[in-house]
């Protein structure tokens, strides 16, 4: 219907929308997730819980300030849409407000400050990896690639950015120093207030935001007695996104009418178009 299609519309052009009047129901994102398709299953799952835990498998479950990444760049094809529903957030916790920042965005103002910098993280492959044999299913999955990609026309179409799982650099010693003079520098562009965004979660509210556009984190915080910070999230793929949104667009009449339907050149998922 038309509220899916602004909806997605809104993910397409801005990466990240937040939904408001959701009910505040555990396995409520599955619900909103399956109305643009299929879930993406990973190594967590079909759905997972956000929230402090005795024994975490992730530094997610924690309390913990997270740095703005990217979940699953260790996978060949990360996700691209996420979502996140807030299921409860106890007035009384202090911080936990969530941090984003437009990755394709970061990129070019690299490109535009410190154009070695961007040719090099074009040019040199990071290594992501998540290796953790101490949880119910073992996981070893390693992936190198550049943080950044560009297209026949050299324009941004993808960034990989996972400081937490990232492994050992493998690459000729004359790129060495210039790779972690590069790595600094972008990363040094997502401390500058003008290029974040910060917002704190309502329960019923839903963050869903492209996980290969948008980076994510969020600051630390603190449950007093009895309070609880819950969030349950989703993957969808790129392939189940774009699809249902050029199906809406050229169905409604409201999009392009042209064989690749609407143009996705932002979404992070490596399409030259």
């Amino acid at each position: 219907g038309g509220g899916l299609l602004t909806w997605l519309e809104a993910i397409n052009r801005d990466g990240l929308c937040v939904v408001k009047g959701c009910p505040k129901e555990e396995g409520h994102v599955m619900n909103i997730a399956r109305r643009i398709g299929e879930v993406m299953p990973t190594i967590y799952g079909d759905t997972w819980d956000v929230r402090a835990e005795t024994n975490p498998i992730n530094c997610a479950y924690t309390s913990h300030a997270l740095d703005l990444h990217q979940d699953l760049a260790y996978y060949e094809s990360p996700p691209f849409l996420q979502l996140l529903h807030c299921v409860r957030f106890d007035k009384d916790i202090v911080g936990g407000e969530s941090t984003f920042a437009d990755a394709i965005k970061l990129a070019e103002v690299l490109r535009e400050r410190d154009p070695e910098a961007f040719d090099t993280l074009v040019r040199v492959p990071a290594t992501f990896q998540k290796i953790h044999y101490d949880r119910p299913e073992p996981v070893h999955i390693e992936y190198r690639r550049p943080h950044i990609e560009v297209n026949h026309r050299g324009d941004v179409i993808n960034v990989f950015w996972a400081p937490a799982f990232e492994g050992p650099l493998e690459a000729p010693e004359s790129d060495v120093e210039a790779y972690y003079r590069a790595y600094r520098a972008f990363a040094a562009l997502m401390d500058e207030e003008a290029l974040r965004i910060e917002l704190r979660l309502e329960p019923g509210e839903l963050l869903s935001f492209s996980n290969r556009r948008m980076l994510h984190g969020r600051n630390s915080f603190t449950e007093p007695g009895g309070c609880v910070r819950h969030l349950q999230g989703c993957y969808v793929s790129s392939e189940v996104f774009v699809n249902k949104l050029r199906v809406l667009q050229n169905r409604g009449g409201v999009g392009p009418k042209m064989l690749s339907g609407v143009q996705t050149v932002r979404c992070g998922n490596g399409d030259f178009s």
